[in-house]
Order: structure tokens, then C-alpha cells, then sequence
């Protein structure tokens, strides 16, 4: 009988069964014995095989590359004062890896505060810098140094730095402001500089803590923050912008600074702008001008050089920095007068200043300047009636080229541009710059030039004959700039040469060398001939110098002034009013002077314009007070 719950096998069955538990068992301690072996190599080569690799890695964390910003160059007029500089006050500094207290970030919060509040009580200002700005500070820029007090004069230096010998880790450094020392003298056309935004900084990946430099915002300050050349050449020179110096620094896990690994590599600081501007000049410009607005540049008809460029209203630079005050910037916004407008590169309607220009291209045509014509006060185009400034009195009578100058005569002018055409104008227009820039290193406006296709455009009708009726006498469809103005009178002056005026003379380094040298550049010259020129040159004379000449205000005892007057209708029928313009020019002590003055409503040329020409030119020239 067989027993009940077992079973009889043979010897190899039963043999059979006992060896398959123990090879499962072997099978899966082989495998657990590959796993282990796999992680243990593993961790070979990650301790032993890649351990140097990992130790840089660490290393790289832990180092922070610091910008260090250049100082920015100064603008300086041409005879050396400065307009542009940067403070020679101090900060002072907290170095917070110095300051740290014990293992608790709380205590050494604490003990910066504690050191802030009694330096600044010293100093004598009052206490701003929170226990919340402190630990922003850490937070985020723990390996810079927090700047507690800026631009300290001297006494408050004196008596902070006597509180800190108390506590460590205080330093200080030259504050960085832009300043402008003049105020508003040339506001516009030395402009503006402050702090670069990071975030639209072109090297803001290269370094961890980045401190910005001053950037330009407008006027030079923009024109000259690079040199075109200095982006393509490392060894070209710099513009007002250096080129900033960094350091390498070691910090540990909280960002607090360990070591130094390199020398500090110092920054190449901006370079210097050296101006044509005469700063006595440029400050009698806008005084003349004060009250009014309006514009004012004065030329060396020679060779282009800039001497003043004033507009009026200015603005005070002083405002701008180290930030524009929100309440200023809003008030000059609201500024019906509109200061933050330069109005010497602004483009206005030219009126009769534009009838010397109009002249040569009469005597180009072959018009003899003996030529008379009869004004009667006004002139008839088709349907259209122009009156000339003489209507209310029946006209100027018979007069020449010169005698229609020296008036300002518009029935001689039209009656003449009649016989001679669009053609011969334009051309003497083109040549004397109307319609393009004159090349000046800041922002200006082209002005526009009378053209038949934009007036297509513009009205969708073709020029007529009453357009360059309106022309001759500087109406219509043109505008020109004040410092366009300049340019062509100073052509007229000097036999005919059209110059491209300039603002910078040099840009020079730290120690007073000349880097580049603003060299004088011939743009065109007048479509004219030299007797012609002289024969306008007479009626510009007669202008001021005889009793009834339009420009007359402008006479001054000891100095001969060659001018023109003008007075061009703008605006809508509701709103007409003038702009009003004196152009000039004259030899005084070997030197060619040009100029324009535009007041905007003015009541005339004459009148409006022509004595600030007298002021400036007595004050200026002969030293009257």
C-alpha cells in the first residue's frame, strides 16, 4: 500500500529536484553579484576617475567675475571749461563678507545696520538704508559691496569715516554721478548720460555681478558714447565710454567673498571731447535769446567750426543726474514752450532769409542786377494776389536786386522767379544744402526742399507757377534749419564754399593727447559765380547799413554786418502767427563770423531778430557791457 500524502520517486528524479532550487539560487546571486560590481564601478569612476573633473566644477561655481566700470570722459568747451565731468566726491562702502557676525545671517544684518545708522548720523544726513535693503543686498549681491553714503563732501567724509574706525569692513571709492557743471549752458547739445540698464547691455553674460557703466541718452553724450571705429578695433581710440576691467573672485556657499584669485584688471577709461563751442559765446547766445523761443548759431565761415548753438527755452542738466527727477521730466513735458526740443536743428519755414540764394540763381539766368522792377505792393498769379510787406504804403516803388534786398521786396522777387523758372532755383538750393543734413555729430532734421514730385505726393498736384511764386520769397513748400541757415550764409561770406559744420575739435585721452582731430570738409559749393556773389553780398551790406533797410537794428558802430531779415506765415488761419529770422555775417579781426537767429511769433525779422544780432555781435566782438 502506498502511504497517504507522499509520493515514491526514482534516485535521478529526486535528484533532479533538489538541483533546481540551488541553480535559481546561484543564478540570482550572480546577478545581484553584476549589480554590485556595476555600482562599484560607477562609483569608481565617480570618486576616483572623474573626481578632478567634478573639484573644477565645484570650483567654477563658486567663482563670481565682477565688472568693474570705466570712468566716463569729460566734455569741455573750446576754451577748456568744463561741461561735462564726472564727481570727485566719494561713497562709502560696506564690504559684507567683513562684517559677517558668527553663523546667523540675523546678527549680521544687525551689525550692518547698526554701523549704517551710526556713520550716516556722523556724516550728518539722515538714515535711509533699511534693515529690508540689507537683506536684499545679501540676497542678491552679496559679493559687491553695499554703498551706505554717496557723493559725501569733504566735513561729512571727514566725520563718517572718524565714526567707522569703530566697526570694519568700511571703505571708500570716487563716486561715479555724471555731472554738468554749467547747468543749462549748451543743455541740448551736450545732452545727457546715466546708468547703462543691464538687462540691454550687450557684455551682460560675461560676468556674474555686473555693474553698468554711464551710457548717453542724447546731444553728444549719445553721439560720442562709442567711436564708429573703436567697435571694429580693440586698439582704436574710445569714445566718451571706456572699456570696463573686471575681477575673479572665490565665494562660498552663501556668496560671501573667500578670495581674490586675480589681480584687480583695471578698466581703459573713456576718452575727453575737446568742442568748437565758445563757452563765452555760447553763454551770450542764450542770454540774447532768453525770454523768447527761438534759436541762435554763430559759424566760422572759414572753416565750419560750431562757435555757439543755442536754443531756447533750455533745460537745467543738473536735473538729470544720477537719475531725471520724475517731477522735472513732467514739468518739462507740460512745457507749452517745449525745452527739451533743440530748435537749432528743428526746421521752420525760412521766409526772405532764402531770397539771397533765390537772388543768384536770377543772376545765373542772366538777370542784370541793374534790372528795376516797380513794386506797388502786391503781385497777381493767375487768380492768387501776393502782397509784399510795403502793401499799406502802395508799394516799395522801382528798385534793383539790390534795392529788392535791402527791403525785402516780394514783387521783385516773384516777378523775376516768373521769368527764370523752378529749374535755376532749385539748383542754387541743392548746392547751398537746402533739403539734406548738414553732417553735424547729433541728431538733426533734413528740412525739406521744394520738389515737384513731393508736392505730387503731398497735394497730388503738379508745381505751378504760384508755387514757385511762394518760393522765391520763402514760402510754400520748404523748410530749413537754423543750422542750415548758418551753413549757407557762411557760404556766401567766404566766396562760396559750403562747409559741414562740427561740434567736437578733438577727442583727446587723459593726459591732454590729441587722438583725432576734426579736420574741415568741403560738402559743396554755391551754383554761382563770384561776381554774383558780390553783388549779393552788396544787397546783405545794404540791408543793415542803410536808413531804410529791414535789417537796420541789427547795425553796430565799428563793425561791418552783411545781413538778411525774414518772416514767414505758419500755422492755420486761426493760428497765424510769425517765425521770424535775422541771418548775418561779417570780417572782424581776420576772422569770418556767420549766423542765423530764429524766434518763433516773433513780429518781424527786423524787428524781432535783428537787434539780438547787435546785442550778441557788440557783446561779443567788442566786449561792450
Amino acid at each position: 500500500m502506498k502511504r497517504a500524502g507522499r509520493e515514491h520517486f526514482s534516485p535521478r528524479t529526486r535528484l533532479a529536484y533538489l538541483t533546481v532550487p540551488k541553480m535559481r539560487i546561484l543564478i540570482f546571486g550572480a546577478l545581484i553579484a553584476c549589480g554590485f560590481g556595476v555600482i562599484l564601478g560607477r562609483l569608481y569612476l565617480e570618486q576616483v576617475r572623474s573626481s578632478a573633473e567634478y573639484r573644477e566644477e565645484i570650483s567654477r561655481q563658486s567663482v563670481r567675475r565682477i565688472r568693474i566700470p570705466s570712468r566716463r570722459g569729460k566734455i569741455f568747451s573750446s576754451d577748456y571749461k568744463l561741461l561735462a565731468g564726472n564727481s570727485s566726491e566719494c561713497n562709502l562702502l560696506f564690504y559684507p563678507e567683513e562684517m559677517r557676525e558668527g553663523g546667523r545671517r540675523s546678527k549680521t544684518v544687525q551689525y550692518i545696520l547698526t554701523a549704517a545708522t551710526a556713520v550716516t548720523k556722523a556724516a550728518g544726513r539722515p538714515v535711509t538704508l533699511t534693515r529690508k535693503d540689507i537683506e536684499q543686498h545679501l540676497n542678491y549681491r552679496p559679493g559687491l559691496p553695499l554703498v551706505v553714503l554717496r557723493r559725501l563732501a569733504p566735513d561729512e567724509l571727514a566725520r563718517a569715516l572718524e565714526c567707522a574706525r569703530q566697526f570694519r569692513g568700511i571703505d571708500i571709492e570716487t563716486d561715479q554721478t555724471r555731472i554738468y557743471p554749467e547747468g543749462t549752458l549748451a543743455s541740448q547739445l551736450i545732452g545727457y548720460a546715466q546708468a547703462e540698464n543691464p538687462k540691454q547691455a550687450r557684455d551682460r553674460g560675461d560676468f556674474f555681478y555686473y555693474v553698468p557703466d554711464l551710457a548717453g541718452r542724447s546731444g553728444l553724450e549719445l553721439a560720442f558714447d562709442r567711436l564708429p571705429e573703436s567697435e571694429d578695433s580693440p586698439d582704436a581710440p574710445l569714445g566718451l565710454r571706456g572699456l570696463p576691467g573686471y575681477s575673479l573672485v572665490l565665494v562660498d556657499h552663501l556668496g560671501y567673498v573667500r578670495q581674490n584669485l586675480i589681480e584687480k584688471i583695471e578698466p581703459r577709461h573713456g576718452n575727453n571731447l575737446v568742442l568748437t563751442i565758445d563757452s563765452r559765446a555760447q553763454e551770450l547766445a542764450e542770454q540774447v535769446l532768453r525770454g523768447v523761443r527761438g534759436a541762435f548759431v554763430l559759424l566760422d565761415a572759414d572753416n565750419g567750426d560750431v562757435l555757439a548753438a543755442a536754443s531756447s527755452p533750455g533745460y537745467d542738466l543738473g536735473q538729470f543726474t544720477p537719475i531725471v527727477r520724475a517731477d522735472y521730466y513732467r514739468e518739462l513735458m507740460k512745457n507749452p514752450d517745449r525745452p527739451m526740443i533743440n530748435r537749432v536743428l528743428w526746421a521752420y519755414t525760412p521766409g526772405s532769409i532764402l531770397k539771397p540764394l533765390v537772388a543768384l540763381a536770377f543772376l545765373n539766368s542772366g538777370i542784370s542786377p541793374d534790372d528795376r522792377t516797380v513794386c506797388d505792393g502786391a503781385s497777381e498769379i493767375g487768380n492768387a494776389r501776393i502782397r509784399c510787406a510795403a502793401w499799406r504804403s502802395g508799394g516799395h516803388g522801382s528798385l534793383d536786386l539790390c534795392g529788392a534786398l535791402a527791403h525785402s521786396c516780394n514783387d521783385y522777387m516773384i516777378e523775376h522767379s516768373q521769368v527764370v523758372g523752378f529749374g535755376p532755383i532749385l539748383e542754387v538750393l541743392e548746392s547751398a544744402g537746402i533739403g539734406r543734413k548738414t553732417g553735424l555729430e547729433i541728431s538733426e532734421r533734413s528740412g525739406v526742399k521744394p520738389d515737384s514730385d513731393y508736392k505730387k505726393r503731398l497735394y497730388g498736384s503738379a508745381w505751378n507757377r504760384y508755387d514757385t511764386a511762394l518760393l522765391s520769397m520763402g514760402q510754400g513748400i520748404i523748410t530749413v534749419t537754423p543750422i542750415q541757415a548758418a551753413v549757407f550764409t557762411a557760404a556766401l561770406a567766404n566766396g562760396g564754399t559750403v562747409w559741414k559744420p562740427h561740434l567736437v575739435r578733438a577727442v583727446v585721452d587723459g593726459a591732454g593727447n590729441s587722438l583725432r582731430e576734426r579736420q574741415p570738409e568741403v560738402v559743396s559749393r554755391l551754383k554761382t559765380s563770384p561776381e554774383a556773389l558780390k553783388v549779393v553780398q552788396k544787397g546783405m551790406h545794404d540791408v543793415v547799413n542803410t536808413y531804410d533797410g529791414s535789417g537796420r537794428e541789427a547795425r553796430v558802430e565799428g563793425l561791418e554786418i552783411h545781413g538778411k531779415t525774414g518772416s514767414a506765415e505758419v500755422g492755420s488761419r486761426e493760428n497765424m502767427h510769425l517765425i521770424t529770422w535775422f541771418i548775418f555775417f561779417l570780417t572782424y579781426e581776420n576772422r569770418t563770423y556767420a549766423g542765423s537767429i530764429m524766434v518763433e511769433e516773433g513780429r518781424s525779422g527786423g524787428r524781432s531778430c535783428a537787434p539780438l544780432a547787435a546785442e550778441f555781435l557788440r557783446r561779443y566782438l567788442l566786449k561792450e557791457e
